[in-house]
């Protein structure tokens, strides 16, 4: 499973909020019953428009998202979440079939903070957005 990550590990805070945006049932359902395991709120998208919706009604701490789905892709809800001040310190990892490396630096240039390639393993999956969320943490400490 390729996972790109330029960080390091940490320990979870609890009840923190996932995003899975997806447009496979059966991705979705995979990474709420991962994350919920670890006692994250989970909550999903099943498309573009809607994971924008979510994103700023339920303002979670992490999002993870497909890049390939109807309405907006997730290439442009990276942008938009990304260059939006309320949003943008939110981390957006990838979870994609997409794996050229043309679509892995896109991803990256549009600052998204992780970029897993599909299939993935949900337990490196969930330490990997672990690890992500700690980085974060550390980076944008509560004042």
């Amino acid at each position: 499973m390729p996972i790109r990550y330029p960080g390091h590990g940490g320990v979870r805070m609890a009840g923190e909020k996932v995003l899975v945006v997806d447009d496979q049932a059966d991705v979705v359902e995979l990474l709420e019953s991962s994350f919920a395991l670890r006692g994250y709120q989970v909550i999903s998208a099943r498309n573009g428009q809607e994971a924008l919706a979510k994103v700023y009604q339920e303002k979670p701490d992490v999002v993870l998202m497909d890049i390939m789905m109807p309405v907006f892709d997730g290439y442009e809800i990276c942008r938009i979440i990304k260059s939006t001040t309320e949003t943008k310190h939110i981390p957006v990892i990838f979870i994609t079939a997409k794996g050229r490396q043309a679509d892995i630096e896109r991803g990256f240039e549009l600052r998204a903070d992780g970029y897993v390639v599909k299939p993935f393993d949900p337990l490196e999956l969930t330490d990997f957005t672990e690890k992500i969320l700690t980085k974060f943490r550390q980076s944008n400490p509560v004042a």
